[in-house]
């Protein structure tokens, strides 16, 4: 699907003439009939009902109608913004994060940011690892903020550690085990436990805490949350203890006590940059950016 198809598409949606809507496109109408029948093959269904003396949208075609323009508009928008940032010479930077809870720690590097490359401009994307992975191949991302065990696979990519993290065990304040300072699987074994989305959370096949909870899920009921945050809610309003990495756990949460969890393996969490990066702005995220203790 390209814009000239849609362009087609709606320009003989709105006269119901194909001869007309080449007129319009400065197209001929072979061209224009190619592209319609090109893009209802793409699409697996017919958008026009055409005889030799009407033209009018099919049922998909009208569902279409309004998808196609807003997609055209979509399209001209960001054209104009890419052609407004080029003449006022603005940059930006695309930082991927897996979790709400790491937007906490991008304060200050980017209020430095903004004074030291006062056009350039952040562009934050939040999203599971994969999906994250996937726009960094794409070139479209130029920082993440992640685990090494996430980027193990990928190609062109440098990973600068911060921080050495553990997994905590997160709970309502009420909780019976809110008193302990550390805890072991044993203690939280009879609990209801929340974990994340294996999207969200790569296994680690040495990890004692991890082969636990894939055996719990097995014999006690629990949650599998596709957000942190809503694994957070959950504990704090008392359905269950929830199993979660430092990085999701910001350090203004109220109302939640963090305990960490022994017998677990350690993960290397920082950045993960494209090799050898160019923009002098991304060098200096890169130099300057640390984590604060939660």
């Amino acid at each position: 699907m390209n814009t000239q198809q849609l362009q087609c598409f709606i320009s003989v949606a709105d006269k119901l003439n194909f001869s007309k809507a080449a007129e319009e496109l400065y197209l001929s109408p072979p061209t224009v009939t190619h592209h319609i029948q090109t893009l209802e093959a793409e699409l697996n269904t017919k958008l026009f009902i055409r005889t030799s003396k009407m033209v009018r949208l099919t049922e998909a075609g009208t569902f279409f109608y309004g998808d196609a323009k807003e997609i055209l508009m979509k399209i001209d928008i960001s054209k104009k913004r890419a052609e407004k940032a080029a003449t006022r010479n603005i940059s930006f930077l695309r930082i991927g994060c897996t979790s709400n809870a790491e937007l906490q720690s991008l304060s200050i590097i980017l209020s430095n940011l903004q004074i030291e490359y006062p056009r350039v401009y952040p562009v934050i994307i939040i999203k599971d690892y994969s999906q994250l992975i996937a726009l960094f191949d794409d070139k479209q991302l130029d920082i993440m903020l992640l685990t090494k065990e996430m980027i193990k696979d990928t190609r062109d990519c440098t990973f600068k550690r911060l921080k050495v993290i553990t997994k905590y065990a997160v709970m309502s304040v009420d909780s019976p085990l809110s008193a302990y300072k550390k805890l072991t699987f044993d203690d939280l074994k009879e609990s209801c436990l929340i974990t994340l989305h294996p999207d969200l959370i790569p296994f680690q096949y040495k990890d004692k805490v991890q082969q636990k909870l894939t055996f719990h899920s097995q014999q006690h009921l629990g949650f599998i949350c596709e957000n942190d945050q809503v694994g957070i809610l959950l504990a704090k309003s008392g359905y269950g203890i929830a199993i979660l990495p430092a990085y999701c756990i910001s350090a203004d949460i109220k109302d939640i006590i963090a305990i960490p969890i022994q017998e677990q393996e350690t993960m290397e969490y920082g950045i993960a940059y494209q090799s050898k990066p160019k923009e002098k702005y991304i060098k200096y995220f890169i130099d300057n950016f640390s984590l604060p203790e939660i």
